[in-house]
């Protein structure tokens, strides 16, 4: 039999079910689709447990009756003295203990429903409550929709977090890391789930998802899960709830996770955890957007970080070489296996086995340094480029890094300032041309000349076959006012 099949024959509420299976009254076998089976034999028992629970048995009497650990005529007994100190519906539940008892019946061979039907009768003409009993139910929360969301809002803080990490510690941008990029980072979301998400329920019996919806979740016991009881949970979500984030499994496990709880069916790592919702009212749907908008202005902001260099104020060439090369792994920017090194002059790395594919001809620029007092006024660089026959590379890259790294070290450059977004857009629309401006106190003159040269792509400079000398020759400096 179904789940609702037993509900409509015993009369009782799948909560009531689900928990005298946990508390090991019944054993339903499993399905292949991992429904639960029940047989006549659970059927009976159910009615059997119904019917004692009604003349307010307690459960452990139960146990201990099917157990075979106590005899059913001396529990009823019990039963009776007890019940003459009730005032209500005492006079019936005792007839029907005295019935019971005449009828010298066991556990085994106890026919509930025939005492049932009499109960039934007796209450619907009384009216009286005294048979209907509660707290036989281990709490479980049926609402799809706002599980999801609180999951997805949990996996969203721990992305959030990683993010940070990424960031903060590793110079990295988020947002252009590609589809593997996203898949890897999905995967540690749920690794810093895995070990995180245990520790919220042990010590609040919520996380941060669940809190915003009013769930909870405790032992049957009404304590915090441990830290072994939460990891035991949480790696059921991830495996049998999510697949693992693998694509398209967990898609499968998620519409699988969606249609147990819409059936009401208890998910399996809830079996034995009470499960609870404090309210169903709307102002939570807003607190959601609310933290999603909060986890948005974090990220952002970390983000941010990226335009502050780790050298700021007066800067020696050290320092600003330090700087360089900074901007040149947040921007994903390399130059073969060239850096700039602590005398802010080109050096060759260690070999690492990277191949570099060069496209176009270009001459590394060498930095002059005007200083004084130990500390960097100005920087600038010439080229001078005669009868070349390849295509000529942009020199945007050179500029713009060491743009960054001197105006972005200035004081008046801030997190939130707007000015190395300016000074990109000014280099890169300007590629090929001369162009002079002022950002932050500092002058940045670009005079830029070519013969025998077609500017056919913004990146490139593209030789005349028609015209048989050709040059190139740019001056670019930035000096403090």
């Amino acid at each position: 039999m179904t789940i609702k099949e037993i509900e409509i024959l015993s009369g009782m509420e799948r909560g009531n079910i689900r928990f005298y299976e946990r508390e090991g009254l019944i054993t339903p076998n499993r399905m292949s689709n991992g429904y639960r089976d029940y047989s006549k034999v659970e059927l009976q028992i159910l009615l059997r447990i119904k019917l004692l629970r009604s003349l307010h048995i307690s459960l452990d009497e139960i146990k201990a009756l099917k157990d075979g650990t106590k005899n059913l005529l001396n529990t009823l007994s019990k039963q009776i003295e007890e019940l003459e100190k009730e005032k209500q519906g005492v006079s019936y539940a005792q007839d029907v203990c005295r019935i019971m008892q005449e009828d010298r019946v066991t556990f085994t061979d106890l026919d509930a429903k025939k005492y049932l039907d009499g109960i039934k009768n007796k209450t619907r003409a009384t009216g009286s409550s005294y048979f209907t009993y509660t707290g036989d139910v281990l709490p479980q929360v049926f609402y799809p929709w706002r599980r999801f969301f609180a999951r997805t809002l949990d996996i969203s803080i721990y992305n959030m977090l990683w993010s940070i990490l990424l960031i903060c510690a590793f110079n990295v941008q988020t947002a252009k890391r590609g589809n593997l990029g996203d898949i890897f980072d999905g995967f540690i979301s749920i690794v810093l789930m895995l070990f995180l998400e245990p520790l919220w329920l042990h010590f609040s019996g919520t996380t941060p998802g669940k809190a915003i919806f009013g769930l909870k979740i405790e032992t049957p016991e009404g304590r915090r899960l441990s830290y072994n009881e939460g990891f035991e949970r949480t790696w059921a979500v991830v495996g049998t709830g999510m697949g693992y984030n693998i694509p398209i499994y967990n898609l499968i496990r998620l519409w699988k996770s969606y249609k147990l709880c819409s059936e009401n069916e208890t998910q399996p790592w809830d079996e034995n955890i009470s499960y609870t919702i404090k309210d169903e009212k709307g102002y939570r749907g807003v607190l959601l957007v609310g933290a999603y908008a909060v986890i948005i202005a974090i990220i952002s902001i970390a983000s941010l970080t990226h335009q502050i260099p780790p050298n700021r104020g007066e800067l020696t060439i050290t320092e600003f070489s330090e700087n360089f090369n900074y901007y040149a792994e947040v921007f994903d920017i390399n130059f073969g296996n060239m850096y700039l090194d602590e005398n802010g002059q080109w050096r060759e790395k260690a070999f690492d086995g990277t191949a570099y594919i060069k496209i176009g001809y270009i001459e590394i620029p060498d930095f002059n340094y005007t200083m004084e007092n130990g500390c960097i006024t100005g920087v600038s660089f010439m080229i001078d480029i005669k009868n070349n026959e390849d295509w000529l590379s942009s020199y945007d890259p050179h500029m713009i890094l060491a743009s960054l790294a001197f105006a972005g070290a200035q004081n008046e450059v801030g997190l939130f300032s707007n000015t190395p977004k300016r000074i990109i857009e000014k280099i890169n629309n300007n590629s090929f041309t001369s162009f002079e401006f002022i950002e932050s106190g500092i002058e940045f003159v670009c005079n830029t000349q070519y013969s025998g040269h077609i500017d056919a792509q913004a990146e490139f400079l593209f030789p005349d076959e028609n015209i048989s000398e050709n040059y190139f020759r740019i001056h670019f400096s930035m000096n403090k006012q």
